[in-house]
């Protein structure tokens, strides 16, 4: 009895110790190392290349280089957009790409230090909270107005098949529809950018077809609440424009407008973070803006250096702000002092830094990490802590990461 009682012992010992450690091997697989959920990483390169990654540190050309440079890079579901002179979209991996849509919004001359601010991202923008809509800025063209209605006012279309070739429409409806100017300000716009808040309000921001002066177009602020409502425009009109009498008649636009006395020289994009609305001057005179009532009342971020495009903008997780420039490295948002400051631990001073993109891995455990990535014109930059600090995974000269 004395002996079974010390196997039963032994063996009680053994099953507890089992036990401990099921939680991590279960047939000699460790759950705190099998993935759950991986991720895709996707970015292109300044040769139309096209490379994916599962780890952000291997990868495969998934596209052979044409000559064409990326301008933005989306997935939608399981779609790939690619938007280069025209829109392309694979459904099945980058194994084949097709036209998707052909009138892309384009501003010819828009270079700065021979970089092209045509390259933007947030010109393209998946809505997964609206069951993957699909928004791209394209062409604003104004149709016969005499004898028909105007189309195309607004400068954008939707797709809510994931961006495949013929599901895309026009949305030209906004505030008080009228048959000439469809709302508060003249028509058409070119709709340049586009944020999704976490709220789910989307954002986009425009820019008048046509100079209203022959120095001045101004930015023109939209949202709307949900997919199937109509936008609303907040822009301001502090200056009393006669021309604009239903905008707010105070209130503080993005800058250049009429009562500033300056010339046609921004070229704002959006970002966010949470609910606050970020605008960001590409071609860097204005520096970066931010708005917490959709883009009528906009404030001036202080930390940034001046006279410096500011290419890319985003807010990884909803934890952290970054903003990309051109050849002054990164910049990161403090919280405490309210201030963008410089964050180049691991980058050079002088890096361009042209996109921002993050993405998480789920263990089976539940354990979840998280990764942020940078494309710029020396590689691939890896962050594993929120964007503190970087380590360069794959040199190149990169143009878009997502």
């Amino acid at each position: 009895m004395k002996k079974l009682s010390l196997y039963f012992i032994a063996g009680s010992i053994l099953l507890a110790t089992a036990a401990m450690h099921g939680c991590k091997k279960i047939n000699s697989i460790n759950n705190n190392t099998v993935v759950e959920t991986p991720y895709s990483l996707y970015f292109s390169d300044t040769s139309g290349t096209l490379f994916s990654s599962t780890d952000g540190k291997n990868y495969s050309v998934i596209f052979p280089p044409d000559g064409k440079p990326c301008r933005s890079l989306i997935t939608s579901a399981e779609n790939i957009l690619w938007s280069k002179d025209s829109l392309y979209y694979s459904t099945n991996n980058g194994v084949n790409f097709n036209q998707s849509f052909d009138s892309l919004v384009w501003l010819p001359g828009r270079t700065v230090n021979n970089v092209n601010i045509n390259l933007n991202q947030s010109m393209l923008i998946n809505t997964p909270t609206w069951g993957n809509r699909v928004y791209l800025a394209n062409r604003a063209i104004a149709m016969n107005t005499s004898t028909g209605p105007l189309t195309n006012l607004m400068g954008l279309a939707y797709s809510d098949q994931n961006g495949e070739l013929g599901t895309w429409n026009l949305e030209n409806s906004y505030n008080k529809d009228s048959a000439n100017y469809g709302g508060v300000g003249i028509l058409p716009v070119t709709m340049v950018s586009f944020t999704q808040l976490t709220n789910g309000y989307l954002c986009g921001l425009a820019y008048e077809a046509a100079p209203r002066t022959a120095t001045v177009r101004y930015v023109r602020n939209f949202y709307k609440s949900a997919k199937d409502q109509i936008w609303n425009e907040v822009t301001s009109n502090p200056d009393h424009i006669s021309t604009l009498p239903e905008w707010n008649s105070s209130g503080n636009p993005l800058p250049p407008h009429l009562g500033t006395g300056t010339t046609d020289t921004s070229f704002f994009t959006l970002g966010h973070l949470n609910n606050r609305l970020i605008a960001i001057d590409n071609k860097g005179e204005y520096g970066a803006w931010y708005s917490d009532d959709f883009g009528e009342n906009w404030t001036q971020y202080t930390g940034l250096p001046a006279g410096r495009p500011l290419l890319c903008v985003a807010s990884p997780f909803e934890a952290v702000a970054l903003i990309g420039t051109d050849s002054a490295g990164l910049y990161i948002y403090n919280n405490n002092t309210s201030m963008w400051q410089q964050n180049n631990n691991g980058l050079s001073k002088n890096l361009i830094v042209r996109n921002i993109a993050f993405k998480e891995t789920i263990y089976k455990n539940g354990n979840l990490q998280k990764y942020v990535y940078l494309a710029t014109n020396q590689g691939i930059f890896q962050s594993v802590d929120g964007g503190n600090n970087w380590v360069l995974t794959i040199p190149g000269n990169y143009v878009s990461v997502y």
